[in-house]
């Protein structure tokens, strides 16, 4: 931009003047356009929370239910998550494609079902809901064998997938994943926030819901100052 001195002695500015001043607004029309960007999408996610909200009331009596058969079965690791479930991540199937790796991890070989699948992220013909289940089963995967790091990354994965393809259904989903992720991590606020904004993804509202009173509860059980108490929104 134009400096004091220059007004003040009446310099023409200099091309690299005028060419410092268009790069300076362009910047501030970028900083403009991505706070507008982010202020709309948490107007629409706190929407979002506000039909959970009305939903809960609705969902009680179910959840209620949930939990008794939860705390009969339902081992403390996998708070939420039902028996059913391959390695208590996965709820087989989704995608044809993935079936031989559901069917390997379901017999209890991990590894098997990751070799099957990793040669899938190479191919091009792949649809958006079969790429982002490839990376939630992987993440999936992971999560039941302890790499939650690597885990958490293929659920990020996913969920960039299912927003660049404006599938509310699939980013809900990555959400969800993303959720038991936080939970193995003890990021009980994180994962009270995923499980949030996933608390719409049909056919699967129960687990969500078991699984968000569990992350709310153990937040509110850390100290003040505990970094598991704290929301962080940066990743939005």
């Amino acid at each position: 931009m134009p400096s004091r001195h220059d007004k003040a002695t009446g310099r023409n500015p200099s091309y690299e003047d005028l060419l410092a001043a268009v790069q300076y607004l362009l910047d501030e029309q970028t900083r403009l356009t991505q706070r507008l960007t982010f202020a709309e999408r948490t107007a629409r996610e706190l929407h979002d929370q506000a039909q959970y909200a009305n939903n809960l009331a609705r969902s009680a009596q179910n959840f209620v239910i949930l939990a008794q058969e939860q705390k009969k079965s339902a081992k403390k690791s996998n708070a939420g998550i039902p028996s059913t479930w391959i390695g208590g991540s996965w709820l087989a199937p989704s995608e044809a494609v993935l079936a031989p790796a559901e069917k390997a991890w379901q017999e209890g070989n991990a590894q098997k079902a990751l070799n099957i699948v990793g040669p899938l992220f190479q191919r091009h013909d792949m649809t958006v809901s079969e790429d982002v289940h490839m990376n939630l089963f992987t993440s999936a995967i992971l999560r039941a064998s302890g790499d939650l790091a690597q885990s958490a990354k293929y659920a990020e994965d996913a969920l960039v997938i299912a927003k660049e393809a404006d599938s509310y259904m699939l980013a809900s989903k990555a959400e969800f994943h993303r959720g038991l992720c936080y939970l193995k991590q003890n990021r009980f606020a994180q994962a009270q926030w995923c499980l949030v904004l996933a608390s719409h993804l049909e056919g699967h509202q129960d687990q969500i819901e078991a699984n968000r009173v569990f992350a709310e509860e153990r937040r509110l059980n850390l100290g003040p100052s505990d970094p598991g108490r704290k929301f962080d929104l940066t990743y939005i």
